[in-house]
Formats: structure tokens, sequence, C-alpha cells
């Protein structure tokens, strides 16, 4: 058995650590575009092996510059998935894993870093969890909310929730990606002298999937039954034991999201090369968590840790310090692109992050790296942890008092866990997991933690209520594998 383990720590926070000097000058580097892609699962982009061609505008991209095979989320939903990226601390240490919760004011964020170094700095977002309400929103200039719902979502009251059911389903059939574009080429189009740090937020491949046409007959052209993905997680009705052609044929309209978000990112290219950004531009594409599709009988996220809701794509492109087509195939973390990025820039190295920097894959791919990647889920219920290697997964499901593990060479859809710890992989998985819990008290030693609970408008709340995620996006139990 795993040593005695501390929780997904409640109330821990990051603290901020030694800020970067405002420059008295226009900075001269790259642009950045940091592009998240929300629910997209690594394994359904075509660069990354899918059957399908679902990514042809992000496979362009990989294909110009760098692919990170093994890239893991912080968590399996949006708020702390995020907070991650944004900070690159794991979600025990930045403290925003539940509702309740928010990034702290003191909290050293991508776009203030960038913005003290004198960048100009916009975000787009298009779901809940990013709202201001949970600190997203330092160090932005100017941080939009494209949702359709907005000053719904921002007003100080809200109607009877029993008195408008259309609104509660607002969320899940919001149509985001026209509006987050135009926004973003309203901003491009009067933008300032001075580099820019932007955030890009694409909701719509989250569920429920309804892609407009030809996006909806892409990948299942042929269908005649009934199933649609409206409702796709308040609907009983679809679940693991659907009859297969259903089943199918709702992950294809997943798919078609994926392809129809993808030729945004396409559009948003085209943007930056007709204004002569392009190659002066650090331009990434990743996500929040990916999304079950019934791989271990559930749906949606925020239920577990299993890889289908924590691998996540990351592609780099900047070719003025990255090879084209590269593929790495070490452990990677959300943690890690805020070092990657700022080192790309020329900013300083930030001291107050558990993040590696990835840059030195672009000369070495067997550069030194941790090689591991901490997961946590600490909300509806469920406080879990998972320890990643190439060769293993830990879980510490601390909620159920169960300790297992995957030989992912001979598991790797995790399908049976182990629980002999006396092997030999068993204990370099105790050994990985002991390091990475070392690792992050050795950090809230050195950087004792500010909780901060999120003050969340009476508005916000009550959409948050509304559109079912303050109970989470599944009521469904977190199922662990039956130990072999």
């Amino acid at each position: 058995m795993p040593p005695s383990t501390t929780k997904p720590a409640a109330g821990l926070a990051a603290l901020a650590a030694t800020a970067l000097c405002a420059c008295s000058h226009a900075p001269k580097g790259p642009n950045v575009l940091l592009i998240s892609i929300d629910s997209l699962r690594a394994d359904h982009l075509s660069c990354y092996g899918y059957p399908r061609a679902t990514t042809p505008a992000i496979d362009r991209i990989a294909s110009e510059g760098m692919l990170f095979e093994q890239h893991m989320s912080s968590s399996s939903w949006t708020l702390p998935g995020h907070a991650s990226l944004f900070t690159g601390l794991p979600d025990s240490i930045h403290g925003a894993f539940d509702t309740g919760h928010k990034l702290p004011d003191a909290a050293h964020t991508l776009a203030e870093r960038f913005q003290a170094a004198g960048y100009a700095t916009q975000g787009f977002f298009a779901g809940p969890y990013l709202h201001p309400a949970f600190g997203f929103a330092q160090g932005f200039d100017s941080y939009l909310d494209c949702a359709s719902y907005a000053s719904e979502l921002d007003a100080s009251a809200m109607q009877d929730p029993q008195q408008n059911k259309e609104l509660n389903q607002k969320s899940h059939s919001d149509i985001t990606n026209p509006t987050v574009y135009s926004a973003w080429q309203k901003w491009l189009a009067g933008r300032g002298e001075k580099p820019f740090f932007t955030f890009l937020h694409l909701w719509d491949v989250h569920f429920d999937y309804i892609p407009p046409a030809p996006f909806d007959k892409q990948f299942d052209p042929d269908y005649q039954g009934s199933v649609t993905g409206r409702n796709f997680f308040s609907d009983p009705s679809i679940n693991a034991s659907m009859p297969e052609r259903d089943k199918q044929h709702v992950i294809s309209l997943y798919d078609g999201e994926i392809a129809w978000t993808d030729s945004f990112v396409q559009k948003i290219r085209e943007d930056l090369e007709r204004a002569g950004l392009l190659e002066n531009t650090i331009l990434v594409i990743t996500s929040d968590h990916g999304e079950e599709l019934f791989d271990h009988g559930g749906k949606g996220h925020r239920m577990t840790l299993y890889d289908e809701v924590i691998h996540i794509p990351l592609v780099v492109r900047y070719p003025a310090s990255l090879p084209k087509g590269a593929r790495i195939h070490a452990q990677t973390a959300s943690l890690d692109v805020l070092p990657t990025l700022l080192e790309l820039a020329g900013l300083p190295a930030p001291t107050d992050v558990l993040g590696t920097s990835l840059a030195p894959f672009a000369h070495d791919p067997a550069a030194a790296h941790p090689r591991r990647a901490v997961s946590e889920l600490a909300s509806v219920g469920r406080n879990m942890r998972t320890v990643r290697s190439l060769e293993y997964k830990l879980y510490d499901d601390v909620a159920r008092d169960a300790h297992y593990y995957f030989d992912l060479a001979q598991d790797p859809l995790e399908k049976s866990g182990l629980t002999d710890f006396e092997t030999e992989l068993g204990q370099r998985a105790v050994a990985g997991y002991t390091t990475e819990v070392q690792r992050m008290e050795a950090f809230l030693n050195a950087h004792p933690p500010q909780a901060q609970e999120s003050v969340i408008p009476e508005g916000v709340r009550g959409q948050l209520e509304h559109f079912g995620y303050t109970e989470g996006e599944s009521k469904q139990p977190a199922k662990a594998p039956p130990p072999k």
C-alpha cells in the first residue's frame, strides 16, 4: 500500500512570488496566443492518431511545431484545469479546486506575468467556470464573456428555476465559437503596437453535442435513429448500455463538434497570417480536460481521473525557437505550459511554480524533466489524486480509502487496477507518488498558503446552480476498477 498521504487539500492556495518588474519601454518579444478548447480529449484528434480526420487545422499546426503526446491536465473539469494552466501549480496548491474557491488575489497568473512585462493582455471566455468570480480576470487588460447568457450570469437576481426551465439548458446548448471568433477579430483589427498575450477559450466541444451542418453528419451521414447530442448528460437513455449504433452516433457528434471548432482554429491562423503576425506568435493549442464517452461505464467529466478525462492535447508552434514536426513522448503536464511560454518569450524563469519548461525538448528529445504528472479531483464528493508516468498510474482514492495502480504498458485503457505494491512496478509507483507529494509539501513549506473562498455574485451562483454545476457535472458515483 502507498504510504499515508494528504488529501487534495481544501483551502490551499497559491502565494504570489517575486513580481516581474514592469518594463519601462515596450517589449520586443513575440506575441502569445493560448487557445484552450474545452472538453477536448487528446485521443480524438487526428494528429494524436485518431482515425477520423477531426482536426486538419491543428494537425497542420502540429506539423509546423511540437506536439506533446503524453500531456495531462491537473484535473478532470474546467475550474481547476484552467487554474493550473494559468498558475503552473497543482490544484491542492492554487486552491481553486471547487465551486466555493477561486484563484486568490495573490496568485501570479500567466496574464499578470505578461502584463508586468509590458504586453497587451486580452481574454475571451465562453464557459461559466472561467467567470471573473473565480479569479481568472487577473492580469487581463480586458476579459470578455462571450456566452449568450453573459448578462444573465452577471445579474444580481435570477428567475425561479422552476419557472425558467429553458434557462437551465443555456450553458450546455450554447453556441459560442462564432461569438468568440468575432470578438477576437474585432480586437485583432484594433490592437496597438505592443506584443500581446491573448487567451481564447473555445467552449463548443463541451456537451451538448450539437454541431451545425455539415459537421453534424460529417462522421455518421447514414444514421437514421432518434438519438441526438442534446441533453447528453441529463438524458438517462444516453448511457453505456444503449444500443451500440446509437452510442457510436453520439461519439460521432462529439467528433463533429471537434471538427467544427477546428475550423475556427483555421480561421484564427489565417487571421494571424493576413496580419503578418503568424511567424512571430507563439501559438498554443491545449485543453482543460477530456471527456468520458462510456470508456469506464460513465459519461462526461468531473467524476474520475482516468486518461479519457485528463489526457489532453498540447501543440506549440513558434518557428523561431521550435522545430517542425517534433513529437515529444515524455510525460508532461498542464503545469508546464506557464514556464514554457515564459521561456519562449524570453521572460525570466519563474521560481514560484511546480511546472517545468518544455522548451529544452526543442533541442534535446531526452531533456531532463520530472516525467510524472499529478492530477487531482476534490469536488462533488470525490477526493482523489493520481500520479502518472509513462509506465504506471497510481490512484489514491481518499474518499473510498482505495489505492491501486495500472501497468500502462500492459493495460493502457486502465481496465484492471492492481493492488500488489510489492512488485517492482508497484514499488516504483509508490516511490513516484511519494516523491510528487513531497515536492508539493516542500513547495507549501516555502510558500505558505493563503486560502481564499470565491465570492460568487448571487446571479452567477444562481446560474451555476441552474445549470447543475454546483452539484458537479455528474451525479454518478465514481467507479474504480475491481482490484486484482
